[in-house]
């Protein structure tokens, strides 16, 4: 509401008090009545707009496809076949792109040492050593996936000799866990690289919050964030350099092969014009979105900006517009794990009619959403032991559904060690299924279309009874 607004009918309400006391009822009442009405005066006003704007942005979307029609087919295969957004397929296909080595007629072009350059050139960062180019070795170079930091996993994990590493934490979907970035980074400390250092990538480029301001002024310009297009750049300046020609010649390689395809580097070529396609369609770096935010722009200037001419103004429209994007976020993340949840509610039936103990916490649809939009992850269904050092599990991710036995936080603790070890062998017979994910973290990766939510269930029961009898 407009400031000015609620100032004059205070300043009137303040003086009205100075009456007598059937006036003041009178003032109060019709003090209230005024501002009332000028709220849903100014409500109303912000309805219409955004009533008349919405259909128009709908019109907009709709002329920027039909230009994009003009433009040359563009198929992204990552996109095709929905594993766009999926972060341990998109930080698997960074650490293979990392490893790539070409020595070509006395040059050699090591993926992962332009990388660093790269990094080099835009934060400044020396590694510690007075000239990189000629003093990284690729041999030295260790890339790691799902580096242990304590019971964390680091995305990506880049080390040299001693000399260096850098932590990489890779978040497209996920929203950052408690504390995991300032774990990551104690954890690496003790290993005593003389030089440590620390990327957050996700799409937009926005700010961690889970790394301690005493862990962010110890890594100063250390730590660094990164959005997935500025991956699709480094990948672009090894496209364009001049010294790394051969990847656009020609049967160069291979000669004698049949195979025309592999005879030359169009594969790695046309893997890298595909990671560079994705990395900026998460970050929303497309012709095509260029295009839409033009056409709103002229939207907003013709219909809204008139309207806003305060901060507050500001803060009242972008509430409004965030509000908009929470709901449709939300709703794209039903879209994408409504199978989760309609096996999640059929087991939850088997249990409800089968396991007398009733001791198992679920979710609601309605929260599995919230939980998986605003934290990564929704616990399902969920059977607590030993005050929550072990925990039998029904896991949503937005890429990914899953059975999951935490024993790990046990490990430390001389009562369990012998039982640990009885609990391995007997959780198998339940459940052959199973996978040591981590260690003393069981998983079984469940296919909605094949799995039967009634043997899972009935997996569940099982362990229950085994986990309550021998904890």
């Amino acid at each position: 509401m407009n400031t000015e607004i609620i100032e004059n009918t205070l300043l009137t309400l303040i003086n009205e008090f100075k009456k007598d006391e059937k006036e003041k009822y009178n003032a109060l009442e019709n003090t209230i009545k005024s501002i009332h009405k000028s709220f849903l005066e100014e409500e109303e006003l912000k309805t219409n707009i955004l009533n008349k704007f919405l259909p128009q942005i709908k019109i907009v979307i709709k002329e920027v496809k039909e230009e994009m029609k003009k433009y040359p087919t563009q198929i992204c295969i990552f996109e095709a076949v929905n594993l766009q957004r999926h972060e341990n397929y998109n930080s698997n296909l960074l650490a293979k792109l990392f490893e790539v080595n070409i020595e070509y007629e006395g040059t050699q072009l090591s993926f992962i040492k332009d990388f660093l350059i790269y990094l080099h050139n835009k934060f400044n960062w020396d590694y510690g050593l007075k000239n990189i180019e000629e003093e990284i070795k690729h041999s030295y170079i260790n890339i790691k996936r799902e580096e242990k930091a304590d019971t964390r996993r680091i995305d990506l994990f880049i080390s040299y000799k001693k000399e260096f590493a850098i932590i990489i934490e890779n978040k497209i979907y996920a929203k950052e866990q408690t504390n995991q970035l300032d774990d990551y980074y104690k954890n690496k400390k003790k290993d005593n690289y003389k030089n440590l250092y620390m990327i957050f990538l996700n799409p937009s480029g926005y700010e961690a919050s889970t790394l301690s301001e005493e862990s962010k002024k110890e890594l100063g310009d250390n730590f660094q964030t990164l959005k997935h297009s500025d991956i699709a750049l480094w990948l672009e300046n090894i496209l364009e350099n001049k010294k790394y020609y051969f990847l656009h010649e020609k049967n160069i390689l291979f000669k004698d092969n049949d195979n025309k395809y592999i005879r030359d580097y169009r594969l790695l070529k046309s893997a890298m014009i595909q990671t560079i396609h994705n990395a900026n369609m998460i970050s929303n770096n497309t012709e095509e979105l260029d295009m839409t935010k033009e056409k709103i722009q002229k939207l907003l200037e013709d219909n809204l900006f008139n309207d806003i001419q305060t901060v507050e103004d500001v803060d009242e429209y972008k509430k409004i517009f965030n509000s908009v994007i929470d709901i449709i976020n939300e709703k794209e993340i039903y879209i994408i794990v409504k199978p989760h949840i309609e096996f999640t509610e059929k087991v939850l039936d088997y249990l409800k009619n089968n396991d007398k103990s009733k001791s198992y916490i679920y979710l609601t649809e309605i929260k599995i959403i919230k939980k998986i939009y605003k934290e990564g992850y929704s616990h399902n269904i969920k059977y607590r032991f030993c005050n929550g050092e072990v925990d039998l599990i029904l896991e949503s991710q937005r890429d990914s559904f899953f059975l999951h036995i935490y024993l790990y936080n046990l490990n430390d603790n001389k009562k369990y060690s012998i039982l640990i070890k009885k609990l391995n062998l007997e959780i198998n017979k339940i459940f052959c299924k199973f996978y040591e994910y981590e260690h003393h973290v069981y998983r079984y990766d469940i296919d909605t279309e094949k799995d039967s939510p009634e043997e899972i269930a009935d997996v569940m029961i099982k362990l229950y009874n085994l986990l309550k009898e021998n904890l």
